[in-house]
């Protein structure tokens, strides 16, 4: 599959590796406190992810603008666009789900310009600390499933591939969906019965699982789409 000039010279190992440590580097500044910093972390993200993408496939962008334009318009919804209908109903689900195994939560819907503040606490068993925090942007998933559907869309126009992008882009949803409605909920949920500490189960479990699933659905994207041979780029 013809992939774009901008990438095409280097392997997919090489775009695995960079992507990774960009990822880690985006993830490890987002970590820390709400700063300037947050929206470079975001993008650092955004273009971890598609270049981690792009060993993939499915998600191969035929030339550069393409591509570029996926970096572009992803950033740009991650970073500026509140989704917080998807924030909310992570929010509520996960209060259901604590609900049903005994377990209080608080939760508090803040309307701010542009969107509104998803916030969920509960409370640590061991400390009586009152833990937890917004679900934003980056907490839905939605840093990696923009891109992830973003380069489906873009990345052929080939009819004969639409079915099996439709199939990959549905299995990333479903991934990315429930993947994060389990780590908020485990979050929250090792701490209200003591099992671990707040701070121990946010963020590696949020890095880990999100890495995971981001490398999961690349490797089912090249899996599920048809083989090159059957392919026919104009």
């Amino acid at each position: 599959m013809k992939q774009s000039n901008l990438l095409a010279g280097y392997s997919s190992w090489l775009l695995f590796l960079v992507g990774t440590i960009l990822i880690i580097a985006g993830g490890f500044i987002y970590a820390l406190p709400p700063s300037p910093l947050t929206p470079f972390s975001l993008a650092l993200i955004v273009l971890g992810i598609v270049l981690l993408f792009q060993t993939s496939r499915a998600f191969r962008p035929n030339n550069d603008v393409k591509l570029i334009l996926t970096l572009i318009v992803s950033s740009i919804l991650v970073i500026f666009i509140d989704f917080w209908p998807v924030q909310g109903f992570y929010s509520n689900t996960t209060a259901s789900l604590l609900q049903l195994m005994g377990i209080g939560s608080i939760q508090q819907f803040n309307p701010h310009f542009g969107g509104v503040q998803v916030v969920i606490f509960v409370r640590e068993a061991v400390t009586n600390r009152i833990v937890g925090g917004e679900i934003d942007n980056g907490c839905a998933g939605l840093m990696a499933l923009i891109p992830c559907l973003v380069l489906l869309f873009l990345a052929d126009t080939n009819r004969d591939l639409k079915p099996d992008r439709l199939i990959v882009g549905i299995l990333a949803v479903c991934i990315i969906v429930l993947g994060n409605l389990f780590r908020i909920f485990v979050e929250l949920w090792a701490p209200a019965v003591g099992l671990l500490p707040f701070e121990l189960v946010h963020y590696p479990l949020a890095f880990l699982l999100g890495y995971f699933g981001v490398t999961v659905i690349a490797i089912l994207g090249q899996r599920l789409l048809k083989h090159e041979k059957s392919q026919t780029i104009k």
